[in-house]
């Protein structure tokens, strides 16, 4: 048999799957050999053949040249720590034989049997194994490693269940668990080790990856559009807390494309406001390009007034601030305010967003009155059990507006704010604006103790 009659065939395919996974765990024809001797069970060992044999019978699985039968199906699943559903997910050709067979029909050497042509596939079994293995990789560090090939199967036989939209390759159960999943992330993101996140979401975006590929309906395209973006910006915002710029580089250029292909102007606002603000603490970034962003941001949020329209407007006086623009950014930090009034009591205000960047501009502008009214009126939005992070930025830049005031003292404070943070909490967000305690002393008070101390804890 040729390997393009192979790949006609269900041995075929499945030889080439069972190739890409075995390559995806890094093992060799004869690191999979050992494996299958090692982890056989006692009875089934005694009866397996040597190791030259069992890498010759590796070779024809994947080739095709002959199906693996029930105990090798169980060898496969056991060395690749995968269930044997997952790897042989079709009936191989005798067992489809078999099924005819019961049927009534006695297929005889010269007959051939024509096989239901395969449903149709988003991507190949080797993308598809690779997808998966992804898929479990995530779960196991965000669930632990026993229970991750579980999960993968219950999320797989639930969207099984589902059935597809006209004309879609989804459910509307998975759009909207995607969607609810975003509003799991978001608390996440604001509390839990970035690793941790990072995982999850990217458990989430493999199973949305080869969906996005594929042509939907409009009404489809939008909404899987909408989750995509959503799930892209918190990407590249943990990417940045992990220190790995270039991929949030890549991240933030999907998110964008994304929310813009949803068609929803006001996420693809949303989308840029977020970037700009996970993006402008970083003393590397360049701050005009921000700038830019976030009138684009602006632009994008429309006429009416919004919380978005709020949130680009507070972004725009942030990225003012970090450039020392100081009245500048208290002018559009005044603009937001304004629009936070004309608000209809109908619609979301997002307020919360408003008041964090009132301490953040004021606390920068060293207009000490309103930051401490911003303060107290955030801390109502902001607390330790639901927004850890926000929480110590607060502390953060209430303590920038003691740096000039008492630059000892206010170093204290920065020191001992971030070494209450567990070391796994210290993401950049938090230990670069702490660097902000640092740009606000006056150049004398770098030498103090607790200034040299603070530097060391910003820059590891």
């Amino acid at each position: 048999m040729t390997n393009v009659e192979n790949e006609r065939t269900g041995t075929g395919r499945i030889g080439t799957r069972l190739r890409a996974a075995r390559k995806a765990a890094g093992l060799t024809v004869a690191d999979l050999a050992e494996q299958w001797r090692d982890r056989a069970p006692e009875q089934v060992r005694r009866r397996l053949p040597a190791l030259k044999d069992l890498e010759r019978t590796i070779r024809g699985h994947e080739a095709g040249t002959h199906a693996p039968g029930p105990r090798y199906r169980l060898l496969w699943a056991h060395a690749l720590r995968m269930p044997e559903s997952e790897l042989f997910p079709e009936p191989l050709p005798h067992e489809n034989a078999s099924a005819v067979g019961n049927q009534g029909i006695s297929p005889t050497a010269e007959s051939t049997v024509v096989a239901k042509p395969a449903p149709h596939r988003l991507e190949t079994d080797e993308e598809d194994v690779k997808r998966r293995q992804l898929i479990r990789d995530a779960g196991a560090l965000a669930a632990g490693a026993a229970i991750a090939p579980i999960l993968t199967t219950l999320t797989d036989a639930w969207q099984a269940s589902h059935p597809r939209l006209p004309g879609a390759t989804v459910s509307r159960a998975m759009l909207d668990d995607w969607t609810d999943a975003y509003r799991t992330h978001v608390r996440s993101y604001v509390n839990a080790p970035p690793e941790q996140v990072l995982a999850k979401l990217t458990r989430d975006w493999a199973e949305m990856a080869p969906h996005l590929a594929h042509v939907q309906p409009k009404d489809v395209e939008r909404d899987l559009a909408h989750a995509a973006a959503q799930h892209a910006y918190l990407i590249a915002g943990t990417a940045i807390q992990i220190g790995d710029p270039r991929l949030a580089t890549r991240w933030w250029t999907t998110s964008r494309l994304m929310a813009d292909r949803s068609g929803d102007s006001l996420l693809s606002a949303y989308t840029r406001s977020w970037e700009v603000t996970n993006r402008v603490t970083d003393p590397h970034e360049d701050l005009g390009e921000l700038l830019i962003l976030a009138r684009e941001a602006r632009r994008l949020s429309g006429r009416h007034p919004s919380g978005t329209m709020i949130y680009a407007t507070t972004v725009e006086a942030e990225v003012l601030a970090f450039m020392g623009h100081k009245r500048a950014a208290v002018d559009a930090l005044r603009h937001a305010e304004d629009i936070f009034e004309r608000i209809p009591s109908t619609e979301p205000d997002r307020e919360e967003l408003l008041r964090f960047d009132q301490c953040c501009v004021y606390s920068l502008a060293g207009l000490r009155d309103r930051a401490l009214e911003a303060h107290r009126a955030a801390r109502e939005f902001y607390r330790p059990e639901t927004h850890l992070y926000n929480t110590i930025q607060l502390d953060l830049y209430e303590t920038v507006l003691e740096a000039h005031r008492d630059p000892g003292e206010a170093s204290r404070q920065a020191v001992s704010i971030l070494e209450a943070v567990p070391e796994d909490r210290r993401i950049r967000r938090v230990t670069l604006t702490a660097r902000r305690v640092l740009d606000a002393l006056p150049e004398q008070a770098l030498t103090l103790p607790a200034a040299r101390e603070l530097r060391a804890l910003t820059t590891r």
